[in-house]
């Protein structure tokens, strides 16, 4: 397909991560696109550095980069007059307000959803609990018009684009909860790196007994529930990433046997996960790409089972679902982790037919069947079917 596409991205200010891959992907497939973002950070996100980034007029504010979570309010604008009258195919990669984009009736829009917004719907409450600036009584009224009036655009943007993938079942039915009427399309799961494992001599039987975590420092990770776990039972803990969570996790810290990583290079986080005894991921993902980078190491992985890569993790053979309902304190979360950690020391996983898993859902893979929509799409659109 030679049409001329943009990739465009809610902001490119964090390090590498699951929905960050999802993009280099999508430029690797398709290497003449130009990436776009509300704001970009050059020295957090130097995975984006490649693609020499476009972006909006909030990057000309100070700080921007920084505390965009306070200019939320004007994003919608943002992406309203970002202008991409010269792109055949627009490809939004979004939980937030990328998916607002204006286009031209014959331009394809094609969104592929992370989620609807978090903090507009079902993690509001704890986005807001865990924000002591917010929380001050003069930002309250403030604070619910700006949520009021984010919604309220947000559903209308959805049905902006013209199609709607989502990037597992579970965004699929949370996407048809808060949007009346959208019919999102069928799903596509993100991709694994399978490149990853030829950071590391992978016929080493060497596995010590650590637990890895590897996660953007955000409150529905529920990384602090894995750490009251791990310093009840003495279990060694590393966990990998960035966020603004990290100060607040670091303090919980009473045992050396559970430390923090950032900044890894791709070989150092192969090391890590072709060592460890097994990965947990216990937020309320919309996916979790590392529960498939462990598979990918042979390596079983337990899995909060709301998440989306839990329809991908079979219990017992891939991994074990973590019992979670939403709304769970960090300590019932943590004391069924340690109940499935009993149960993971009883189980015998395959480790080829846990990298076979993995495999299934390679770069190439996702690439194919991404490509096929896109195609598809651009088709239905020239005939005037979409």
């Amino acid at each position: 397909m030679k049409a001329k596409i943009a990739i465009v991205y809610d902001r490119l200010n964090v390090a590498h991560g699951g929905a960050e891959q999802v993009v280099l992907a999508l430029q690797k497939l398709y290497p003449q696109a130009t990436l776009f973002g509300s704001v970009y950070d050059p020295k957090e996100a130097v995975w984006a550095a490649p693609f020499s980034p476009q972006t909006t007029f909030l990057q000309k504010i100070p700080w921007a980069t920084k505390f965009h979570r306070y200019l939320a309010i004007f994003m919608p604008l943002a992406f309203e007059f970002l202008d991409l009258s010269t792109f055949d195919v627009v490809i939004s990669v979004t939980s937030a307000e990328a998916k607002g984009l204006i286009t031209r009736r014959d331009q394809l829009h094609l969104c592929y959803l992370l989620s609807p917004p978090r903090y507009l719907y079902h993690y509001q409450d704890e986005y807001l609990r865990k924000n002591r600036f917010l929380n001050l009584s003069f930002m309250r009224p403030l604070v619910k018009i700006t949520l009021n009036y984010l919604k309220k655009w947000d559903q209308q943007a959805i049905f902006r684009p013209d199609l709607v993938i989502p990037i597992a079942e579970v965004v699929g039915k949370r996407a048809k909860k808060y949007y009346k009427n959208l019919e999102p399309a069928k799903v596509i799961y993100p991709p694994v790196e399978a490149s990853l494992l030829a950071e590391v001599d992978t016929t080493s039987k060497t596995i010590e007994d650590y637990l890895l975590l590897v996660a953007r420092l955000v409150p529905y990770k529920n990384i602090d529930a894995a750490i009251l776990a791990c310093e009840k039972i003495g279990q060694k803990l590393v966990i990998v990433g960035e966020g603004p969570e990290a100060e607040r996790l670091e303090k919980m810290l009473r045992t050396k046997l559970i430390g923090f990583r950032k900044k890894l290079s791709r070989a150092e986080l192969a090391q890590l996960y072709q060592g460890c005894r097994a990965v947990l991921s216990l937020g309320l993902d919309d996916f979790s790409i590392s529960a498939l980078e462990a598979n990918l190491f042979g390596k079983p992985v337990i899995i909060n089972q709301l998440a989306g890569a839990a329809e991908l993790i079979k219990h017992r053979k891939h991994g074990l679902h973590l019992p979670f309902t939403e709304g769970d304190q960090p300590r019932k979360i943590s004391q069924n982790l340690i109940d499935s950690l009993n149960l993971l020391a009883k189980i015998k996983f395959e480790p080829q037919q846990l990298q076979q898993n993995a495999l299934k859902y390679d770069t190439s893979k996702f690439a194919l069947n991404f490509a096929k929509a896109v195609r598809a799409a651009h088709q239905a659109k020239i005939e005037g079917k979409l």
